[in-house]
């Protein structure tokens, strides 16, 4: 301990060096015209339950109590699919011009969809809290733009979300129609009416449970510009590089009083 105290001690005044140098270089670096600042803009919603908009549900025909108003892990994993899917991505993408605005350029179309899809994937996050709600998060330069981006595909995918939920109750209601239609034609006694008024009834409530009125989503937290950049967190990577510095510069002074003085340690053969 006692001699590699002794090494850094000579060696001293060319580790000061080294470590300044270091320092003065991540400065320099993490300037904003070099490193960017990136804003981080966060979005926060519950899903609702599916079931409580089911015509069992409204209409009170559903047994064992009422239904929860939020949805369950299922859906949120069904919401993350398509939050995550490539076609939200490509969506996103086309709709803010990313490769443009991520000054991206390749050899073809096909290249550059993929490099920017790969950027944008860096910068986007989408998970489910431990309080059961999801949050969407996307990162970039322009505060605003990650906003509105955040804000874009949570309601394109609550509109591809919404369109699976209704498109079974859609094919429902055309089954409905159908025997209606069918019923119609073939009255023959008072039974038939009651029947008739019967699917009727079903077939208006299938059309108000399939309403795009009902909500999807419960917003918690609206996407909104963030204020305060979110990276790179300068302080940390000067003290970061600093310490790097230092540790390195110290293990070659080290290494190289060791190569020197081999003979006085040891290292080679008489």
């Amino acid at each position: 301990m006692f001699d590699i105290i002794k090494v850094l001690f000579q060696w001293k005044k060319q580790i000061l060096w080294f470590t300044i140098i270091a320092i003065i270089v991540s400065i320099i670096i993490t300037m904003p015209f070099i490193m960017p600042p990136y804003y981080k803009s966060t979005q926060i919603f519950y899903l609702s339950n599916p079931q409580s908009t089911d015509r069992a549900a409204l209409f009170n025909e559903k047994e064992g109590g009422g239904v929860g108003i939020f949805g369950g892990k299922e859906d949120v994993n069904r919401f993350l699919s398509i939050l995550t899917s490539e076609q939200a991505a490509i969506e996103l993408i086309q709709q803010f011009h990313l490769q443009k605005h991520y000054k991206i350029e390749a050899e073809n179309k096909a290249l550059e969809m993929f490099y920017t899809k790969r950027e944008f994937a860096g910068n986007f996050k989408a998970i489910r809290n431990d309080l059961g709600a999801l949050e969407v998060s996307i990162l970039d330069t322009d505060a605003k733009m990650a906003a509105d981006m955040v804000q874009y595909i949570v309601a394109y995918s609550d509109s591809v979300y919404r369109n699976l939920l209704t498109e079974n109750k859609a094919i429902i209601l055309g089954l409905l129609d159908k025997q209606i239609e069918e019923k119609k034609a073939s009255l023959t006694g008072d039974t038939s009416v009651e029947e008739l008024q019967k699917l009727t009834l079903i077939r208006d409530q299938y059309k108000i449970s399939s309403s795009n009125t009902f909500k999807t989503i419960y917003i918690v937290e609206q996407a909104t510009p963030a204020i305060k950049k979110t990276k790179p967190v300068r302080w940390m990577l000067v003290l970061g590089t600093a310490i790097g510095a230092f540790v390195l510069a110290a293990l070659l002074a080290i290494l190289l009083d060791l190569y020197k003085n081999a003979d006085k340690y040891g290292f080679k053969n008489s």
